[in-house]
């Protein structure tokens, strides 16, 4: 980009208004101008800098954990609160395409803005919208999660299989109603240890298999595995235990494409287990 074409993107931001004609040629030659490649990341979370950014080009994404939050464009700027609060960043940044980004350190902050109390409430303004568009997203966001959540145990308790959810300590953190056919209820086994309810003793094969962290075409399928029937109730004095083959996938806090990558942090949440009675269906 040329200075005029620079001195043109500077126009279109909001509070340039409030500032002299002469000021935004001396913004741009005491800023830095960074450019950035489709994909290429600015800064992740957490990071730390005092600085802001203007866009002189191109389109940035602003997004969180591998959520969206937010598209900025010519014109726009993002960053501020790190100025503003000298905290950390809050979301990640990168470049949708090319990019041409000025960069307004501390000094020139206070130099060019700060100093201007019609810009500060031009700026004031700006994040008050974006706070408002944040919280509606989340909102509706929420909405979402819930409808969905509620759609997918519909379709998980209907299914004839087993279905567990394991986080890394052991602990079932859900199962879904089919448990009813080794005479337990869904709520008594939430919160205890999946070893309390495996007939046998559990070898590190089948710790391995329980606890896998595989996902995708990489997931275990069908080992033998023996769970026991509640003593408590009258299936008990048909069997004791019920043979299943066991299907294992890895949860993590990533989309699955992403779990193999060594880029970004990732949490492993547990495991699925889905468990296939060798044995006829029983309905009880």
């Amino acid at each position: 980009m040329d200075i005029q074409q620079k001195l043109t993107a500077l126009k279109k931001v909001s509070f340039s208004k409030f500032l002299q004609e002469d000021d935004l040629p001396h913004l741009l030659h005491s800023c830095e101008t960074i450019s950035l490649e489709a994909g290429e990341i600015l800064f992740p979370d957490k990071s730390f800098k005092e600085s802001m950014f203007i866009i002189l080009s191109g389109t940035i994404e602003v997004y969180k954990q591998h959520k969206h939050i937010a598209f900025r464009r010519v014109g726009e700027f993002f960053g501020e609160m790190s100025l503003l609060e000298s905290q950390p960043r809050s979301a990640n940044v990168k470049a949708v395409t090319d990019s041409v980004l000025l960069e307004i350190n501390k000094d020139n902050f206070n130099i060019f803005i700060f100093s201007n109390p019609k810009i500060v409430w031009d700026i004031s303004k700006t994040l008050s919208h974006r706070t408002r568009e944040d919280v509606e997203s989340l909102n509706s966001t929420c909405r979402e999660l819930k409808q969905s959540e509620e759609k997918l145990r519909r379709i998980v308790n209907s299914v004839s299989d087993l279905v567990f959810q394991i986080d890394p300590d052991g602990i079932i953190v859900f199962v879904n109603d089919r448990i009813r056919t080794l005479g337990y209820e869904v709520e008594e086994l939430i919160g205890k240890p999946f070893a309390e309810i495996y007939d046998g003793v559990l070898d590190d094969e089948r710790k391995r298999h329980i606890f896998s962290r595989r996902t995708g075409q990489r997931s275990l399928i069908e080992m033998e595995f023996s769970l026991k029937v509640d003593p408590r109730s009258n299936l008990y004095n048909l069997a004791s235990n019920m043979s299943y083959l066991v299907s294992t996938s890895g949860l993590w806090s990533v989309p699955e494409e992403m779990v193999s990558e060594k880029v970004g942090e990732k949490e492993f949440l547990g495991s699925l287990l889905i468990a296939r009675s060798q044995l006829l269906d029983m309905n009880f």
